[in-house]
């Protein structure tokens, strides 16, 4: 256990955002010990046979899937099957448990489903009101010519997020909103770091 009551910062945001650099510096700059989990370690876990990117996978329509946008040519998404949506919600009981051993998290981004997402608010917003968690929201928002742009050196296809783009924000009630378009990844860094040592770092 730690002295602290556990942080838990979650970045969510469209592909592409920035969402794992910005989780990469508030590790080195939090002094105190966030763990790193988030959609894509959730990915790296999943079944090959689960997975969409596997060719022929024999599970794919129950697990993860890219697809295809109707009337949005070269644009994808993602579509959960009931086993894929069970992994997520298995994901946030993960983040709950990382939590409830004292130890902070920061979510490196959640997958877009609406009810996953929901869940995992709620959850930890129970704890923060109950005083067993400080929780932070935040949210990247970004143009879709920045994300393109960034989307061709990506891992995921492109179009992934420009999909994202046009879905309703993740969190209901984030904490903190940053448009990245115009902004390097170390400006976006010190605005987060900056807000972060003034709301939660500074009190246990």
């Amino acid at each position: 256990m730690t002295d602290h009551t556990p942080l838990c910062i979650v970045i969510n945001g469209p592909s592409a955002a920035g969402k794992s650099t910005l989780a990469a510096t508030l590790q080195d700059y939090s002094e105190e010990p966030l763990l790193r989990f988030g959609v894509d370690e959730l990915y790296r876990m999943v079944p090959d046979q689960w997975a969409g990117g596997v060719p022929n996978a024999r599970h794919a329509e129950r697990g993860f899937t890219y697809q295809k946008v109707p009337n949005m040519p070269e644009v994808r998404q993602i579509h959960n099957g009931v086993d894929a949506l069970a992994m997520l919600y298995a994901m946030n009981a993960a983040i709950l448990g990382i939590l409830g051993s004292g130890v902070g998290v920061v979510v490196d981004g959640q997958a877009f489903e609406p009810s996953v997402n929901h869940d995992l608010e709620k959850r930890l917003r129970d704890l923060q009101g109950r005083g067993l968690a400080r929780v932070a929201i935040i949210e990247l928002v970004a143009s879709d010519e920045q994300l393109a742009d960034r989307q061709r050196r990506h891992d995921h296809p492109v179009g992934l997020s420009l999909y994202h783009n046009i879905l309703p924000k993740q969190a209901v009630q984030p904490d903190l909103i940053v448009d990245t378009s115009d902004k390097a990844a170390g400006e976006v860094a010190e605005l987060v770091c900056n807000w972060l040592g003034q709301m939660y770092f500074e009190h246990p």
